[in-house]
């Protein structure tokens, strides 16, 4: 517990509590093999066919390159851009790639629970530039340690070791093909993060019911 200086008292919440909250994993799909309380695996195959599969580009680094296939992506001025394809899979944000088969499936290139995600519309483009491409600016916020897929970190914090609390924090730009299309994925998108923040309250009330799997002196941290 630390006394602010306004007067204020903040409890710090132990890892196993943040984890409880922030990290609930659900696998959400059959179709997807992968063991329950997993997410889905970089590599493997998802169906796009009558999914809301939205059409997108992302910048991939030097560094990302190797979660890619050779094909589907494109060099503009330095700059690696990978045709991808934004879905909502359960619980999860998945990015896939078309994998070039007639089935209509994708492969999975990152995947990222949906509570863990902040969505924004970038504002509007001068129409002057002759591009009409339109991006939505995803926020990543977690308590997992590990770098989501394509997502740039921009802050990895570690806060005293007695409070127990760390987050990992990054960016990314999705790009498609005009406003239109970028307000209908954020639509949904935005629909069913708040959706999936809406379900910490259950992951509150089991962390304090549950003595089994947490007990009550581990919930908050001590200063």
């Amino acid at each position: 517990v630390v006394l602010q200086e306004d007067g204020s008292i903040l409890a710090y919440l132990s890892p196993c509590l943040c984890a409880s909250i922030l990290e609930r994993g659900e696998n959400g799909d059959p179709s997807l093999s992968t063991k329950k309380g997993q997410p889905p695996k970089p590599g493997s195959s998802v169906e796009l066919i009558g999914r809301a599969a939205f059409p997108c580009v992302c910048e991939v680094s030097e560094s990302q390159s190797s979660l890619f296939s050779s094909h589907g992506a494109t060099v503009s001025e330095g700059v690696t851009w990978q045709s991808l394809y934004l879905v909502v899979v359960g619980k999860y944000m998945i990015l896939a790639e078309p994998d070039g088969s007639s089935e209509g499936n994708g492969r999975i290139v990152m995947s990222c629970r949906l509570s863990c995600l902040k969505v924004e519309k970038d504002k509007p483009v001068n129409a002057n530039n002759g591009s009409t491409a339109c991006r939505l600016m995803l926020s990543y916020a977690s308590h997992d340690s590990n770098p989501q897929g394509i997502f740039f970190i921009t802050q990895n914090t570690v806060d005293d070791d007695k409070l127990g609390t760390r987050f990992t924090l990054g960016r990314l730009d999705v790009w498609f093909e005009d406003a239109k299309a970028a307000g209908h994925a954020f639509k949904v998108l935005a629909l069913k993060i708040l959706k999936a923040k809406s379900d910490r309250g259950s992951g509150i009330r089991d962390a304090l019911t549950f003595d089994d799997q947490l007990q009550t002196s581990s919930l908050f941290s001590n200063s």
